[in-house]
């Protein structure tokens, strides 16, 4: 049986995740930023099994970023991350609504670090 993967969120990932919930609790209520949150959790807890359980990201892709995958946790919602076979880790790298233009999301994250 093969080892488990380690789940790792980088700070970038916790920023992402908290300007999703702030977006979601003024959008739609505390109640869904709530839910939300805790589908991420129950999404990004099926990845230590299979780590290649999202697709390789097209849109990271297109600006040239080829090893990163998304995970849909909803239909509005994505969680990128990457795999690093040789440490046995899954690293989260960000979360967002799917309607984003991801571009201005990373402008947004690289300024607030």
């Amino acid at each position: 049986m093969s080892e488990l993967y380690e789940i790792v969120a980088t700070p970038v990932f916790k920023i992402t995740l908290r300007k999703l919930c702030n977006f979601l609790s003024m959008k739609y209520g505390a109640e869904i930023a709530s839910q939300t949150r805790q589908t991420i959790r129950q999404r990004v807890s099926l990845l230590p099994e299979n780590p290649n359980l999202g697709l390789v990201s097209d849109r990271l892709e297109a600006l040239g970023f080829s090893d990163y995958r998304q995970l849909s946790i909803d239909t509005h919602n994505i969680v990128y991350y990457r795999v690093n076979t040789d440490l046995n880790k899954i690293i989260l790298v960000g979360v967002m609504y799917s309607r984003q233009i991801i571009e201005k999301l990373l402008y947004e994250v690289t300024i607030s670090l």
